[in-house]
């Protein structure tokens, strides 16, 4: 196989990780933050592992990079918490789609984090993106969860949105593994004191999913995800991201029996539309 051809299948392989991985908070029985400590636990010891005894190389990074490892390690915290949450109260299919808002978020944020010229077609697609929200919500049977799972899909969304462009900011000249292990180290630390606060009891099998999740569908997948982007253009990638909501909604179809209607076909191609057209604009 061409090594192209390997690097997009690399790439839809993790895009296609990611997007189950929403799945595993309907999977596990437990409170995001909970599933967030034990996600963010197992893909850390994983990255370690690789990094350590197969590359054999140093996890060390500049001490300058440490505080803005360990504060970018807690938005991710945060945005993985809000991210499982928002599919908790609601469905897989409005968590991934409202979260698949992001690069809107990147349009507004950008300009103001690297004082960058503002494109003004952020406000559209702004626009364009609630207007796709609102054909996803069954408006005729709103429930409560509903409407949490949007507002939290969206601050995931945003809390994303930032993460990415502090990446690019703090740590644009450093190893992806490296930088997906302090992420997650921290993020672990982080969540630290809410698992003693509240402490639960999961049996072994809840704990193996946790591994799982972990492991495959976090340390694999980022790992797929970097390795295709030696070769695939960052916007081919963007793009390819914006395929997570469509595999999580046939995934969640199949494997948990969530219903796909017709207003969410045409609000999630709405999103998607607006996701790439904003990649687009941000390349």
């Amino acid at each position: 196989m061409p090594i192209y051809k390997q690097s997009l299948f690399s790439l839809h392989s993790a895009v296609l990780l990611f997007a189950i991985s929403g799945l595993f908070a309907k999977w596990l029985n437990m409170p995001a933050s909970h599933i967030v400590f034990g996600r963010a636990t197992f893909a850390a010891i994983a990255i370690a592992l690789f990094v350590l005894l197969i590359k054999k190389q140093s996890l060390k990074v500049e001490k300058s990079l440490l505080i803005p490892l360990a504060f970018t390690g807690l938005i991710l915290a945060f945005h993985w918490g809000s991210f499982f949450y928002a599919i908790q109260v609601s469905s897989v299919a409005i968590g991934l789609i409202t979260f698949a808002s992001f690069p809107v978020f990147v349009s507004f944020l950008e300009p103001l984090l690297f004082k960058e010229k503002f494109h003004y077609q952020a406000l559209v697609q702004a626009l364009l993106t609630i207007v796709g929200i609102m054909f996803i919500l069954p408006l005729g049977n709103l429930s409560t969860g509903d409407i949490e799972g949007v507002v939290w899909g969206m601050v995931s969304a945003m809390s994303f949105a930032l993460l990415t462009l502090l990446n690019r900011k703090f740590v644009a000249k450093t190893s992806a593994k490296k930088v997906a292990f302090y992420q997650n180290s921290c993020a672990s630390i982080c969540l630290l004191p809410l698992i003693y606060l509240y402490p639960i009891t999961i049996s072994y099998q809840q704990l193996s999913v946790l591994i799982i999740l972990g492991v495959l569908f976090t340390a694999v997948a980022h790992t797929l995800f970097n390795h295709s982007l030696k070769i695939v253009k960052a916007q081919t990638a963007s793009i390819a991201v914006s395929l997570e909501p469509i595999y999580g909604s046939i995934a969640a179809y199949f494997l948990l029996g969530e219903q796909i209607t017709w207003m969410m076909v045409i609000g999630g191609s709405i999103v998607i539309f607006t996701n790439v057209w904003a990649t687009r604009t941000n390349h």
